[in-house]
């Protein structure tokens, strides 16, 4: 499969490219600007989800995102750097843009998605580390993705699939570190760190064991599945809630993850335990296609993976499902995979078996 190397200040695999450079509030003036009008629809778009998921109206969202706020400026104050730059650069008020970086004011239920498949040269075909992720949710977010290509001044260079240049969803940096995940549902949130913050952090990490360190840390409101990986093939999946968490290592070259918590330790804190069927049923699929690749595994071979119906709508490739509330539906809006050896990203935008993946190089 021939996969097209993206021109910078382009797009690639039908995802916008948005370049930014500087100090925190320089990336996120930036930021802020190119994406005026995509801010705007996805600030429409969650506050839509919140009312719905949660009757809570955006004023109510506004004041209860105050309480994250001192916990977010003790974990990263150079994301709040960032959040001021962009509502200066997208004319939004800091207060309304904050709450766009707290998902723990979402209810997940109806929006559980994303599947993940991470491996290492113990089982790729040319010894790469390939890190791929299917990220699955409204189909009304999907004009709002970008990626974001950020050149920070004194830190690692990271490219990231971003909501509206604000909010990463997935990331890779040029230390060889990446951050992917998928959203979870534990019985334990709580005001704390806002989880989108430990995800942004861990890509200015220079190192597996700072990524991990920032990815899981304590007095944090709530937690998504990290996966952190690096260059050298160390791969861990950092199974997260409020007040704990349980670490996966891929002690055989790869490992799956989906929505619902694998790991005995974490099932406890599962709040809707039967409501996994969907993620039951894309987490073992991607399991048992990955285990029949073993040491064949491509960034193709990969994709064929995110290609797959079994079990369609609730898929690996996700798509709608019409008994559905339009605001509950998940589907697959964009797929990645981050070839942490090459520093490549290819990405696709939209459903993987109608799209076309793009390569991005980081050291372009």
């Amino acid at each position: 499969m021939a996969l097209a190397v993206a021109m910078k200040s382009q797009s690639v695999g039908g995802l916008p490219i948005v370049e930014v450079s500087g100090k925190p509030y320089d990336l996120g003036k930036q930021a802020g600007s190119k994406c005026a009008k995509r801010a705007r629809v996805y600030k429409d778009a969650i506050s839509q989800t919140i009312l719905h998921s949660t009757g809570m109206s955006w004023d109510k969202a506004v004041r209860r995102a105050k309480l994250y706020l001192p916990h977010a400026e003790g974990f990263y104050p150079d994301f709040i750097e960032e959040i001021k730059g962009y509502s200066d650069g997208a004319r939004i008020l800091f207060e309304d843009t904050f709450v766009l970086c707290c998902h723990e004011l979402l209810n997940p239920l109806g929006f559980r998605g994303c599947t993940d498949v991470a491996t290492n040269g113990d089982v790729t075909k040319n010894g790469d580390v390939l890190i791929g992720h299917n990220e699955d949710w409204s189909e009304n977010q999907l004009e709002t993705v970008v990626l974001l290509h950020a050149r920070p001044s004194t830190k690692p260079s990271f490219v990231a699939t971003s909501y509206a240049g604000l909010v990463p969803s997935s990331g890779m940096n040029s230390s060889g570190i990446s951050l992917t995940g998928n959203a979870l549902n534990p019985n334990d949130t709580r005001v704390g760190i806002p989880k989108l913050f430990p995800v942004r952090k861990a890509l200015e990490a220079r190192r597996i064991g700072e990524a991990v360190e920032y990815a899981m840390p304590s007095n944090r409101a709530s937690s998504y599945n990290n996966i952190c990986s690096d260059k050298n093939g160390e791969i861990y999946s950092l199974e997260g809630s409020a007040t704990d968490y349980a670490c996966m290592y891929a002690i055989d070259g790869y490992l799956v993850h989906a929505n619902h918590y694998v790991t005995e330790k974490m099932s406890r804190f599962e709040q809707y335990p039967n409501s996994l069927a969907c993620s039951l049923v894309r987490y073992h699929r991607a399991l048992r296609l990955i285990e029949a690749q073993l040491g064949e595994v491509t960034v193709d071979s990969i994709i064929s993976i995110f290609r797959d119906h079994v079990g369609k709508p609730g898929s690996v490739c996700r798509h709608a499902d019409p008994k559905e509330h339009p605001l509950d539906v998940s589907e697959t809006i964009f797929s990645v995979i981050y070839d942490l050896t090459s520093l490549r990203a290819h990405v696709c935008r939209g459903k993987p078996c109608t799209g076309s993946y793009g390569s991005f190089d980081l050291n372009g």
